[in-house]
């Protein structure tokens, strides 16, 4: 059975929503103006992984749920040759969107930063200080956005090389993705075929503290399984009540 890692992120949770906690009560107890930060960055990391903690520990018990076949609407497994292949070009779509991401991102971190910074602030010594901790919060998202597509096709080259597929998520090579939960919508499902093979992407948005961040899963298409993923899209469309886009000609 392929390794479940929503229970070690579950774990993370834990022990990040504990540090949070901790720097709360390490800035009550010092008391004193230039430690208030402390408390406010220890809220926000205690609110973000509690939250966590409670779509990890969902999303845990759902996983395990789809590797025993509890709801389970298609397990597809790749040859080594395909999984390779698979695995780069979700590589390249991942590190394209991941690009993107960023720049959207970066343009309204410097418009935030740059309205706090000159009108939040009396002090040039506090502006030049909030504009080194959201410079470094950046740096932080930039890292995690630009490492996150290699770390990834890492992962796919050496999962077991299936795709397990339910109505509400789906665990494709190593990387688990669910679009029914708290604070996410799915927005559409669509059967794509490429010169590079077939594919099924899952449009949905995650509401987030800076706004809605749209998100795509893309499932890769098993060779020979191309006639059952398109069923397999429409029935998820109609499963999630959204609509699917699929080749004219297949539908005809």
């Amino acid at each position: 059975m392929p390794v479940n890692n929503a229970k070690r992120w579950t774990i993370i949770s834990v022990m990040l929503f504990a540090l949070g906690v901790g720097l709360i009560f390490a800035g009550i107890i010092l008391d004193d103006y230039d430690f208030y930060w402390m408390i406010f960055v220890g809220a926000i990391l205690a609110l973000t992984f509690l939250i966590c903690f409670f779509m990890f520990v969902g999303q845990a018990r759902r996983l395990d749920g789809l590797f025993k076949g509890k709801d389970l609407l298609a397990h597809w497994v790749f040859g080594s040759d395909e999984q390779l292949k698979k695995a780069e070009t979700e590589f390249r779509e991942k590190k394209a969107r991941h690009k993107l991401m960023l720049i959207v991102i970066g343009f309204f971190f410097l418009l935030i930063t740059a309205l706090f910074a000159v009108f939040g602030f009396d002090d040039i010594e506090e502006a030049g200080g909030f504009i080194a901790l959201m410079a470094g919060i950046f740096a932080f998202i930039a890292v995690v956005a630009l490492v996150t597509p290699y770390t990834s096709y890492s992962r796919m080259k050496k999962a077991i090389p299936a795709v397990y597929i339910g109505p509400y998520s789906a665990w494709v090579m190593g990387e688990y993705t669910q679009w029914k939960a708290p604070m996410t919508k799915i927005t559409g499902i669509s059967y794509q075929v490429g010169d590079e093979g077939s594919v099924i992407e899952v449009h949905f948005i995650i509401f987030q503290r800076y706004g809605p961040q749209p998100h795509v899963c893309r499932i890769p298409v098993a060779d020979g399984h191309e006639d059952e993923a398109l069923r397999l899209a429409k029935n998820m469309a109609v499963i999630n009540d959204v609509p699917c886009e699929h080749p004219v000609a297949d539908a005809e």
